[in-house]
Parts: structure tokens; sequence; C-alpha cells
């Protein structure tokens, strides 16, 4: 995901923060120190209050990145590659590298999330109930008022939150993990993954407008069976508004995945690709191609044979005065090189751009170059087909 920070990596996993998971957090803060805690604790000082918002805030944090870790894990433990997680206003994701290629193994995958987060509700809820001297109950972990302390307070609304956490995402919602867990079930029924995708998204997307209405009726007032407020009215509109736009996104993008996967790379490059010399100038790539063509990337070939790509961002690295005697095997890229096959379908195509966060990849036949392709290519064929209500090629 971009507009993230990369933070430390665990198990192998770069583990970051998306810029939106500073405005949640304060916002979680904030309610717990402005509303929750103050209700519990009346009387005392306001940094105190703070204090027990920002640390519980980041224990949250803490078990929001278990639980993606828990998804995370068992992608591996299946083959899949896992390059990074990523938490940001909601929750996380875990950016594979692979979609799960069995319905067996999305299930397994989305399901172990909540129940790692029911775990770490049970285990916060039994250490709160022993710090106590009693067992609390869910009545009590709702209102705090069985806690005589700020640590019990914090453990447990952790342990309320985990609970909450895991009843949510078993929802049976995409793209939350019971709408995967339902997707993988119809999609083991039906072997359609387009079909399947596209129920649970609708489902999900009725999950996220009732979340809204519900949201909107408690902001102007209304109590909707035990909730009410103006601040739980606010969170219940913005998980929904997440919901139903992440379900909306979830289904487009399979939708389009599949389309992709029908239309080979051949059919969109053209037969006679344009090219450019190693040995050429940087004066003569700008004059010659670029202003010409307004691309802004060509492959660089040598006797046919594939030896890299030159871009406008590299040329913009030279100074103009020194372009007619810097030559383009200078500035190009050789290695590494992001390639595909005239056969191959533009579904790798734009899985490899997405991995890569590159804007075009070489199209390589058997070492000669044949071509190159980018986003902009792929879409302005989607547009052209879709325009003229041709089929998929």
């Amino acid at each position: 995901m971009k507009s993230s920070l990369r933070l430390f990596r665990i198990a192998g996993i770069d583990i970051g923060i998306h810029y939106t998971w500073i405005f949640i957090f304060a916002l979680v803060s904030w309610t717990l120190a402005a509303g929750v805690f103050p209700s519990q604790h009346p009387g005392e000082a306001a940094g105190l209050y703070w204090a027990m918002g920002i640390i519980t805030a980041l224990l949250l944090f803490v078990s929001v990145l278990l639980h993606e870790l828990a998804h995370s894990l068992v992608a591996r433990s299946r083959g899949m590659k896992v390059s990074s997680i990523t938490l940001f206003i909601l929750g996380g994701v875990s950016n594979l590298e692979d979609e799960p290629e069995k319905p067996g193994i999305e299930f397994s995958m989305a399901i172990v999330g909540p129940g790692t987060s029911l775990v770490l509700g049970i285990v916060c809820w039994l250490v709160v109930s022993a710090m106590t001297g009693t067992l609390v109950s869910p009545a009590d972990l709702l209102t705090g008022s069985a806690f005589s302390t700020p640590v019990e307070s914090v453990i447990g609304y952790l342990a309320w939150i985990n609970v909450t956490l895991a009843i949510f995402n078993l929802l049976p919602g995409f793209p939350l993990d019971g709408g995967r867990v339902l997707r993988s079930i119809l999609w083991g029924s039906t072997g359609n993954l387009v079909r399947a995708t596209t129920i649970a998204g609708v489902v999900g997307q009725t999950f996220g407008w009732a979340l809204i209405i519900i949201g909107v009726a408690m902001v102007l007032g209304v109590r909707v069976w035990i909730f009410q407020g103006f601040l739980g009215g606010l969170w219940f509109a913005l998980i929904g508004w997440f919901l139903m736009s992440a379900a909306d996104a979830s289904r487009k993008e399979i939708a389009l995945r599949e389309r992709l996967s029908h239309i080979k790379v051949k059919d969109v490059v053209g037969p006679e690709p344009r090219t450019i010399g190693p040995e050429a100038t940087v004066a003569e790539l700008v004059n010659q191609i670029f202003s010409r063509q307004h691309g802004r990337a060509i492959p660089v070939c040598d006797g046919g044979r594939l030896r890299g790509i030159v871009t406008v961002s590299d040329v913009k690295k030279v100074p103009q005065e020194r372009w007619a005697d810097t030559r383009v095997s200078s500035i190009m890229t050789g290695d590494p090189l992001y390639t595909v096959k005239p056969d191959d379908n533009l579904s790798t195509v734009m899985k490899l751009i997405s991995q890569h966060d590159i804007n075009q990849v070489l199209v390589n036949r058997e070492g000669q170059c044949a071509g190159i392709l980018g986003r902009a290519d792929i879409i302005r064929h989607i547009q052209f087909t879709q325009e003229l209500g041709l089929p998929g090629r």
C-alpha cells in the first residue's frame, strides 16, 4: 500500500503504517481520554486520562498487528509470499505477492485472524478477572464498572475491543475476514471466483450501508437498540463507509483481473516496437524518441537483444548541456529488468507492475526485444474495447 511509513520487520515481513493510521490513533486516544476513562474514574487529572488513552491505542495497534501477522504466517505456511503488513485507518492488510489459488487456502487464511483476536480478548479478560478477584461479566467489560484502577480499565477495554474485533470481522461481508470465509465457501461450491466475489461483495456493501444508516441515526440523537451517542454514531458511519467502499473496490478488482486474464500481451503490444541502442546519446533519445512519440520509456536493445530500459526520469538526472555526450547505456536501467512474454496475459502484467511499484514492463521474446507495456496502455485498451462493445481482447 502506498503512502505508508515502514517501521520495522517481524519474521522477515516489513511492518508499516498508512498515513490514515495517524488519524485513527488520534481519534481512538481522544475518544478514550475524553469519554470512556473519565466515566470509569471520575475526578482524576486529565493527564492520566490521556496517558491511559494513548497507551490503550498503542496496545490496540499491537493487537491488530498480531491479527494481521496470523494471516501472513498462515499464508506463508501455504507457500505464499508476504512482502509486508500495512496498518491503516480501520485495521490492516497483509500485502501478498500472490492470491490464494484454492478456496481452502483462503478459508484458513481468513479464519485465523478473528481467532487470534478472540484469543487475545479472552486472555485479557482472564487477566483482568484475576486482577479484580472476580469473573468480570461482559456487561462490566463494556461499562468498566468493575474496575478500580487505571490498569484494570486498560486491560478490560482491550478484552472488550478484541472480542468485538473478532465478532465484527466474522460478519459475512467482503472484504472482512468473514466475507473472505463466505467467498471461499462460495468459490468452492461454484468453482467461480468472480461470482463468489460478487456475492460476497454485495453482502459487504449491504452491511456497510446498514452501518452508515445506523451511524447517521445515532449522530442525530436516535437510540438504536443499545447504541446511542454522537461519537458512537461517527464510528458506525466511518466503519460502514470503509466496508462499503472496500467491498465495491474488491469486487471491481477481481472482475478486472478476470477480464485481463483473457487478454494476451501480444494483442496489445504493437508488432514493430520502437527501441534505441545503448550507444545512442541522450540528445538523440530526447529529440528522436520522447519528443516525437510523447512516451516516457523505451526499451534499450543491441542487435535485437534486450539490454535495458530508459525513462524520462533517467534523462532528468542528466544536465541538459551534457545530453550530447552522454550515452544511453550510462543512464539506463539494466538490472533488475521486469519482463513478460508475448503469450502472458495482462493480469500477469498488472501483478508485476503492482508488486514492484513500476509503470511499465518490457516484453521479452526469447531474449529479443518485443516491446514495452505500461499501465496507460492497458487502461487505453480496456477503454477502447468497452467503448466499442468488443470482447475482452
